[in-house]
């Protein structure tokens, strides 16, 4: 008889612990609902869920709208605009996608821009961190981007790599030779 009872204790504890973990999944749920609109609000405000790489974050918001392109239904990503990370096997690739995750996984960002989209159907702006310091900047500081002259114009940016190369940082203290083109 004991043996019956002991197995009834255990069948009810791991029901009790299974329904419990059910209810505890179902609010975690509930509390990751993504935003879904089909306007695009300027500035964007909404929290970062993924670091693609050093230059490109997704966010917990949801944009419907055509420009979207294959996006569509997506978390929408960001681009940031007048910078260039180095891309996958190149040098600071790594240390330039954990920056950016240091400074923005799981918080909460303003991102300001045009409501242009790349051909990747990624939105293009500036990421304003909750600090209010601007991510797309702070990567070019710390020689971790350059400045992406083939699609910006913009002396500050230009400024501030020329600041990284003269202080030799990031991948500005490496001959020029091992990282080439980014």
């Amino acid at each position: 008889m004991s043996r019956v009872k002991y197995n009834c204790l255990i069948a009810l504890a791991l029901i009790i612990a299974l329904s419990s973990f059910t209810n505890n999944n179902a609010l975690r749920l509930q509390n990751d609902i993504i935003q879904k609109s089909n306007t695009l609000p300027s500035p964007l405000k909404a929290e970062v869920i993924g670091i693609q790489d050093g230059d490109t974050i997704e966010l917990k918001f949801v944009f419907n709208g055509k420009k979207a392109g294959h996006r569509m239904g997506k978390p929408v990503r960001i681009r940031l605009l007048h910078v260039n990370c180095p891309e996958r096997g190149k040098p600071y690739y790594k240390v330039a996608k954990q920056f950016t995750s240091d400074l923005c996984f799981r918080k909460t960002v303003t991102i300001k821009h045009s409501g242009d989209f790349d051909k990747y159907g990624r939105l293009l702006g500036e990421v304003v961190l909750p600090n209010g310091r601007i991510l797309n900047k702070e990567l070019v500081k710390k020689g971790l981007a350059v400045h992406f002259k083939k699609y910006s114009k913009s002396i500050e940016y230009a400024n501030l790599e020329i600041q990284a190369k003269k202080q030799k940082v990031g991948i500005w203290s490496q001959p020029t030779s091992i990282f080439g083109v980014l």
